[in-house]
């Protein structure tokens, strides 16, 4: 889900825009707050009863980002975080001394270590297999700071319903992989640690599926969380069938598994 907020002005000249106030006062001196935080260029002023500040001052005190087109004279801002600064910081922080293929390229805002700005998380989608996934943290200064990397195929991100005592929340990142009669899906149960690190508590298949020789194996799993006492139980059930028809051949098995979290990990139970 990309989030884009824009909001064009038109002015004469770039630099101040205008903020009316009830009454004037009989200072120049003015002290100017964004979002509780102190904002004081030397530009700033009181005139006939209005507040004159710079609009890019304000702008991106604000998150916004300014840009000045000389041909309309007018200027434009833009808030929220756009595909384009995405893609820039992958240029200039992706570990993969390559181009990206940012036509698959999409993103969403989601609050991954429970403070109080969200992290970005991004998906580039390269094919069937082929694809990349990014985490973003954002800075104190307001810059963002790739925290992971993985050549991924995502199809999907979500968070669960599952707590754990200072822990935070866990995330399900499904990915898919294969070649030439093999196709792949796994579950990623992953969280921020307490050191800012996306780490991964568990994984497991949802699909194994490979053909040979007019023959294909599949394999179908899933997971649920046991709210009693935290567990994960993970089911798989596997078959072989023939590709011609379709049929089923001997007995399939299902295997039952069960996992306890310890120290961050969901670890089988013997």
């Amino acid at each position: 889900m990309n989030v884009k907020r824009s909001l064009r002005v038109l002015l004469p000249v770039l630099g101040a825009c205008t903020i009316f106030v009830g009454t004037a006062v009989a200072s120049n001196s003015v002290d100017l707050f964004v979002n509780g935080k102190a904002l004081s260029p030397k530009e700033t002023k009181l005139e006939n009863g209005k507040v004159i500040a710079p609009v890019r001052d304000l702008a991106e005190a604000m998150g916004g980002h300014v840009t000045w087109d000389k041909g309309t004279h007018s200027v434009n801002i833009q808030t929220g975080i756009t595909k384009d600064m995405v893609e820039d910081w992958i240029r200039k922080q992706g570990n993969e001394k390559r181009d990206y293929y940012f036509d698959g390229l999409s993103f969403e805002e989601m609050n991954v270590d429970g403070d109080s700005e969200p992290e970005v998380l991004v998906r580039i989608d390269g094919g069937v297999h082929l694809g990349d996934f990014f985490i973003f943290d954002k800075q104190s200064n307001g810059s963002y700071k790739l925290i992971f990397e993985q050549p991924w195929h995502v199809e999907s991100w979500n968070i669960e319903n599952f707590r754990a005592d200072g822990m935070n929340p866990l995330f399900n990142i499904v990915t898919r992989t294969g070649g030439t009669d093999a196709d792949v899906r796994e579950s990623h149960l992953m969280y921020m640690n307490d050191s800012g690190v996306w780490t991964e508590a568990w994984k497991g298949t949802l699909k194994d599926r490979s053909a040979f020789q007019g023959k294909y194996h599949v394999a179908m799993g899933s997971y649920q969380f046991n709210d009693d006492n935290g567990e994960l139980f993970y089911w798989q059930t596997e078959m072989d069938a023939s590709l011609e028809d379709n049929k089923q051949e001997g007995d399939s098995k299902t295997t039952m598994k069960i996992f306890n979290l310890h120290q961050g990990k969901f670890i089988e139970k013997k």
